[in-house]
């Protein structure tokens, strides 16, 4: 048992020795890290698109002496602004929001308050994908007894459309920074390494008209304006000198 011992153990030696020479040996044949030079460049792009769809906020508000009242006479009204609407512009999106009916109180000196009648407040919301609408939107508002448009506002059919413009372009501008670049230092574009985006944001918003009260049917033209979209690209190239081999 001894002798085998002692033979296990040197058996045991000679192989530690074997690895440790042989991890020596596998990293002499590594080639050491080379290192990558390289150049990042930036570019932004802003795409300015004409908006194509309005939405209208319609207010309608009726006082009645109970909250039942107040309610039935604004459904009423919002019914008729709603069917007339929908004959108007079939393909439009129409839908009622912001429904409420409130006590009007009455403030009477040295007593409690009390209650002088209700008002029901609804808005209807419309999705007009035909801007040169406008103006008959409001006409029909007015004549189906609605009191105000609490906002108008306009906006893009297709905002991925503009946002990919808007990189794309911001892409082409940095791809061309670099080429600028590269030429003049007399260097050569090889891999490109890293791209690196930021989401496109609206950098100026859809414009938003407020009508305090409808009182009339002829109003000014009412312009969109423009919105505007930015998107910023960084671009990683990795570099050689015009004079190296690729």
């Amino acid at each position: 048992m001894l002798i085998y011992s002692g033979t296990f153990n040197l058996y045991m030696r000679l192989a530690s020795v074997f690895l440790v020479l042989w991890s020596v040996a596998a990293m002499a044949q590594q080639k050491p890290q080379q290192i990558v030079s390289s150049v990042k460049v930036h570019g932004q792009a802003t795409v300015s698109v004409e908006p194509d769809q309005a939405q209208f906020d319609i207010g309608i508000e009726t006082q009645a002496a109970t909250a039942k009242a107040a309610a039935d006479q604004n459904a009423t009204q919002s019914d008729a602004l709603v069917h007339e609407l929908h004959s108007a512009f079939p393909s439009a999106v129409i839908k009622t929001i912001n429904f409420s009916v409130n006590p009007n109180y009455r403030y009477p000196q040295d007593s409690a308050p009390t209650i002088a009648g209700y008002t029901a407040n609804n808005t209807v919301r419309l999705l007009l994908g035909d801007i040169s609408q406008i103006q008959k939107v409001i006409d029909i508002a007015i004549k189906s007894g609605a009191n105000s448009i609490n906002r108008l506002i306009f906006t893009v059919r297709n905002e991925n459309a503009a946002r990919a413009r808007a990189l794309a372009e911001a892409a082409s501008q940095a791809q061309g920074g670099a080429e600028a670049l590269a030429a003049s230092l007399k260097l050569k574009l090889q891999r490109l390494l890293t791209v690196e985006e930021e989401q496109p944001v609206v950098v100026s918003p859809p414009r938003e008209i407020s009508f305090e009260k409808l009182q009339s049917t002829n109003l000014a033209p009412i312009t969109p304006g423009m919105m505007d979209f930015h998107a910023d690209v960084d671009l990683t190239y990795e570099i050689v000198p015009l004079t190296a081999k690729p």
